[in-house]
């Protein structure tokens, strides 16, 4: 006789040897061990969820219209008691979380101005536009240019320029790329039926392109979301003067 994993007995056959302890012991290892990360994984998703709720915007990827959330509303308490966040303080934990990505402080801090500026002019989350920049151009360079044309932090097309009154039609300044790379996010989200499919079309995934694995474009740019919803949480402000 001899005890199984799960604390049962089973018999071996004397004279013989026999395999079956082991093989039993493998698999009953196998189907309790995923256990502890599924566990964990179930917890950062929803650590990270609970993140993007008090930031005040609710983001799924098949969620239809996707809207801007008060968290007052959200949790039914009163606006007095729960402040939405400050636009500079998200600039400045954006500006923080840039400077992992560039060594330029300026260009860090200008990104962060214009991500907050223009998430509040389009009612689009900060984090989900960081996200998005991050997955076009990661080492947030703002002359970046790809084969096909398309330029700046947000790797805006050529015939975008101009067409969303922004300041300038430079694809290649920091306000105005991003200015016009929010504005073509934001109406693809007006016309898409949920955030997964306007993230494809942003990146130019529609049927009959040849752009390739662009299916996987919306999952990266929610992943990107979450890290920086994450690594916003976790800095701190200064003290005041």
């Amino acid at each position: 006789m001899y005890q199984r994993p799960d604390g049962g007995l089973s018999r071996v056959t004397p004279g013989k040897t026999s395999l079956r302890p082991v093989r039993e012991r493998d698999r009953v290892e196998q189907l309790y061990r995923p256990r502890w990360r599924r566990a964990l994984r179930v917890a950062v998703h929803g650590t990270a969820l609970s993140l993007l709720l008090a930031a005040g915007t609710v983001w799924t990827l098949d969620q239809q219209h996707p809207a801007f959330t008060k968290p007052a509303e959200l949790l039914r308490l009163p606006g007095a008691i729960i402040n939405a966040p400050r636009s500079s303080e998200d600039a400045f934990r954006i500006g923080q979380v840039l400077r992992r990505y560039t060594r330029n402080g300026d260009v860090a801090d200008r990104i962060a101005e214009a991500v907050v500026s223009e998430g509040l002019r389009r009612k689009i989350d900060p984090a989900l536009l960081v996200g998005v920049m991050l997955v076009e151009t990661d080492n947030l360079n703002p002359r970046a240019r790809s084969f096909v044309g398309a330029r700046g932090l947000m790797q805006v097309m050529p015939f975008h320029a101009g067409r969303w009154r922004c300041s300038s039609s430079d694809l290649y300044d920091i306000e105005a790329n991003i200015c016009h790379g929010v504005s073509v996010l934001a109406d693809n989200i007006k016309r898409a039926p949920n955030l997964r499919t306007a993230l494809q079309r942003y990146n130019g995934c529609v049927r009959g392109s040849n752009t390739p694995n662009c299916t996987a474009y919306s999952g990266k740019v929610m992943k990107a979301t979450t890290k920086t919803s994450l690594q916003m949480m976790a800095i701190d402000m200064p003290p005041e003067d």
